[in-house]
């Protein structure tokens, strides 16, 4: 197992192999070599393009328990656009795109604005800033023997709220493989395990997958606590937390 050291700086990294690319890119007779140096980092597990968008089927489930044996089960189905609309640099001077994040509640109804994040690839990470929280997505070139905490930058403790992101093991499941989802079919696809933890009274999963040429397919996050540690995490009991599970439907530029 090899364990990637995230840059302390936020700047992108200039390894070698960058400079080697910086070369080729101004000798025009190694052009095709430069191109060799992209696509050996496989960038296109997250392309990034103003006008690209993806649509996703969202199903959420929220858990509330309240005492003494009320549990509160709320499910919720509806549409999310992710659609890259800008770019601007920040206060080191890196290129971002601005993501626009829309739900509505289905097919028939009007987009409404949700969130704005953003996005930006280094030489090494895919990084996205998601609600002020800065998370370290994909490393390139994706290989089977790679982990790397994708939380490193939240600003995580045992006392705070951000402690569910404490400890997570991002590293890839699969890399280049084939995936359906609903009538959309990928060639290659890339497995993002996040975290996958379980004991008697709490569980967290979150994975997720990018497919090359597209970005984000898929997406699973559940971080649940039970007290009643019979019932199964299908159908929870005394339970506090959510399970989100978003597929793609669509996507284009």
């Amino acid at each position: 197992m090899t364990y990637f050291q995230l840059n302390n700086s936020t700047k992108p990294v200039l390894t070698w192999s960058i400079v080697v690319a910086m070369l080729f890119l101004f000798s025009s007779c190694k052009n095709n070599k430069y191109e060799d140096v992209l696509a050996a980092k496989q960038y296109e597990y997250q392309p990034l393009a103003i006008g690209n968008y993806t649509i996703f089927d969202v199903d959420s489930t929220h858990y509330n328990f309240i005492n003494p044996s009320t549990q509160q089960t709320d499910t919720f189905h509806f549409q999310q656009m992710e659609k890259i609309t800008d770019t601007m640099y920040d206060n080191e001077g890196r290129l971002n795109y601005r993501f626009e994040l829309f739900r509505r509640a289905d097919a028939s109804a009007a987009w409404r604005l949700w969130k704005v994040w953003y996005g930006l690839t280094t030489s090494t990470t895919f990084e996205r800033q998601e609600d002020d929280l800065r998370f370290a997505k994909l490393i390139f070139p994706p290989t089977a023997d790679i982990h790397w905490n994708g939380n490193k930058y939240v600003p995580a403790t045992d006392s705070n709220v951000f402690k569910l992101y404490l400890n997570w093991d991002y590293h890839y499941t699969a890399i280049g493989a084939p995936v359906t989802i609903g009538t959309n079919s990928f060639t290659e696809c890339v497995f993002v395990s996040q975290v996958d933890e379980e004991n008697l009274i709490d569980k967290k999963l979150s994975k997720e997958i990018y497919a090359k040429n597209v970005g984000l397919v898929y997406k699973e996050f559940l971080v649940i606590n039970k007290q009643d540690v019979v019932s199964p995490w299908s159908n929870p009991y005394k339970a506090n937390g959510d399970h989100v599970i978003m597929n793609v439907n669509s996507y284009g530029h």
